[in-house]
């Protein structure tokens, strides 16, 4: 299981920093590589299919997961209404589970970065939400779990066709 985070939405990362913590959370700065906007293989689903968060690729749709279990999420093709789009992902480094402080702040400083890349438009300046997954606990000590997966939402999370890349506002 990750925990979650929306930034500007949800449970908020806003331009002036995160206003909640969902859960158990991140580190610091992830100092291990980040992955590509660009759409991984098993991303850009083509159908609907329901995936826990450890399965979700950069590229994927989904619908609002809300702010309690994100175990069995529908996942989405981007070309039909969604709410989130998986834009960005990377590996926390190993070691002792940092806490949910550090957790939530290593996967909003991340995402927040990996932003401006995707949209063309620093975070702070724009309309648009971010929502952060990001390893709890339990999954960084049973299954190793150390994945950060950015989204980035329509402004108040309505739903979107197709994609945000790009979208400039």
């Amino acid at each position: 299981m990750l925990a979650l985070f929306v930034a500007t939405g949800c449970g908020l990362l806003s331009s002036s920093g995160p206003e909640g913590d969902a859960g158990d959370a991140v580190t610091a700065e992830p100092k291990a590589e980040a992955v590509t906007a660009e759409p991984e293989a098993g991303g850009a689903a083509t159908a609907e299919a329901r995936s826990d968060t450890t399965s979700i690729a950069v590229g994927d749709c989904i619908d609002d997961p809300g702010m309690t279990d994100v175990s069995d999420l529908p996942v989405l093709p981007c070309s039909e209404p969604h709410s989130f789009e998986a834009f960005a992902s990377s590996q926390m480094p190993d070691g002792d589970y940092p806490g949910v402080a550090a957790a939530n702040t290593a996967a909003n400083d991340f995402c927040a970065r990996e932003f401006s890349t995707f949209v063309g438009l620093e975070y702070d300046a724009s309309v648009l939400e971010i929502l952060v997954f990001y390893p709890v606990e339990e999954t960084w000590t049973s299954a190793g779990n150390r994945e950060i997966l950015c989204f980035v939402a329509a402004e108040n999370e309505a739903q979107v066709t197709g994609t945000l890349r790009d979208a400039g506002k």
